[in-house]
């Protein structure tokens, strides 16, 4: 009976892709070109271990992108400009694809972030795990089930829409793609249009993709407010890879979640684009709870006052403002207790680096140094604008 190697290929094959993007990072090219052909080939070996046919060929067109993506790099590595190190763009007819999906490669990010790691939410969560199981798994012979595949989540700033995206790309092995909007926004005349086609593209290549659009209104303006041609031809290119159509009839997985402070300021046709829009709330009481035990207990530290106190004193908080004031708390205590630190770090790194820092118990002092400087910022007047507008998109 053959042994089933196919656990500790895939074991490689992700050692190699993680090789890949760190060298992608350091922006060293051609060992990340290298790295990229070596996932490649391993890939190639996991695919014989494919439960059925269309299972092979998706793994083996996975790793024929992770090749051209190796054989990009290396070209794009020959164009190196020896002033800076860096690539310098050459949007001509030979190259600028290339250039385009090099553009694109960077906005990946290998992401760590579990859906342990994020204190309630649970409904928005099983949103995301939803979308993603109907999408990958088996459909019974002759029955059609659509994915949501188009997620915007809404809410106020800090309530944990960033962590989601990463979870959900970190929990389900997808290839993240972080992008801040304003990274797809160009001064170049037409770029803007042919790097979201880039990102779609070189994400149905790497699928399961995950493509978090960050700041998502400012990509797209209302229409009718004196947008111009360019803004135009960037709102139409998003709602043409939204739809899929560049996808129909393609196995690949490429789940896309948007987020905004702002739903109010959305394109209408764009906001039709999106099978679910999920308001990310301040966190209830439960989830509160959950937050300070992840940044508190789960990083080692104690404190004096019980968590139940200061769950209810965080009532208003979102989960960023949370985290921020448990890293004040801490921060006030070590600076307490280790009062010569400043000057060990006078006396170079290797002082600093025989040095234990002392800790204690988070005692309430701490903790109310923090609540004076970290304050709730998300008004009852704002959480209702969130509900009313809520009630008019689902209306």
């Amino acid at each position: 009976m053959p042994v089933d190697l196919s656990g500790p290929i895939y074991v490689e094959y992700k050692r190699a892709r993680k090789r890949a993007e760190e060298a992608e990072r350091r922006s060293d090219l051609g060992e990340a070109a290298a790295a990229y052909h070596q996932a490649a080939e391993l890939m190639r070996k996991y695919a014989q271990y494919g439960q059925d046919g269309g299972m092979r060929r998706q793994r083996i067109e996975r790793a024929e992108a992770l090749d051209k993506i190796a054989e990009r790099m290396e070209q794009i590595s020959t164009r190196v400009t020896p002033a800076d190190g860096r690539s310098a763009p050459q949007p001509d007819a030979e190259s600028g694809e290339d250039d385009y999906e090099a553009q694109v490669l960077a906005l990946i990010q290998t992401t760590t972030v579990k859906w342990e790691d994020i204190g309630g939410l649970e409904s928005t969560k099983a949103e995301i795990k939803s979308a993603y199981g109907l999408a990958l798994a088996r459909k019974p012979k002759g029955v059609q089930i659509e994915a949501a595949r188009n997620l915007l989540l809404y809410g106020p700033p800090g309530t944990g829409k960033t962590l989601l995206a990463a979870a959900a790309a970190g929990g389900l092995e997808a290839v993240f793609f972080n992008v801040k909007v304003s990274s797809l926004l160009s001064k170049y005349f037409g770029e803007s249009t042919r790097l979201i086609s880039a990102l779609y593209t070189v994400a149905r290549r790497l699928s399961p993709a995950v493509i978090f659009l960050d700041e998502f209104e400012s990509l797209t303006p209302p229409r009718g407010s004196g947008e111009s041609g360019a803004e135009r031809r960037i709102v139409s290119t998003l709602l043409a890879e939204l739809d899929g159509l560049a996808s129909k009839n393609d196995p690949s997985f490429v789940l896309t979640i948007g987020a905004t402070n702002t739903p109010w300021l959305l394109d209408s046709a764009i906001l039709s684009r999106f099978q679910r829009r999920v308001l990310v709330p301040l966190p209830d009481e439960a989830a509160r709870l959950a937050i300070l035990q992840i940044h508190l207990n789960r990083r080692g530290h104690q404190s004096e006052i019980p968590l139940e106190e200061l769950t209810r004193r965080t009532a208003g908080y979102s989960g960023r403002e949370i985290e921020q004031l448990c890293q004040s708390a801490v921060a006030r205590m070590t600076g307490r207790l280790n009062p010569g630190l400043l000057d060990l770090v006078d006396k170079g790194q290797e002082a600093v680096r025989g040095y234990t820092i002392q800790i204690e118990p988070l005692g309430r002092q701490d903790f109310q140094a923090a609540f004076e400087q970290v304050r709730p910022q998300t008004s009852a007047e704002s959480l209702r604008k969130y509900a009313d507008w809520a009630r008019k998109a689902e209306g």
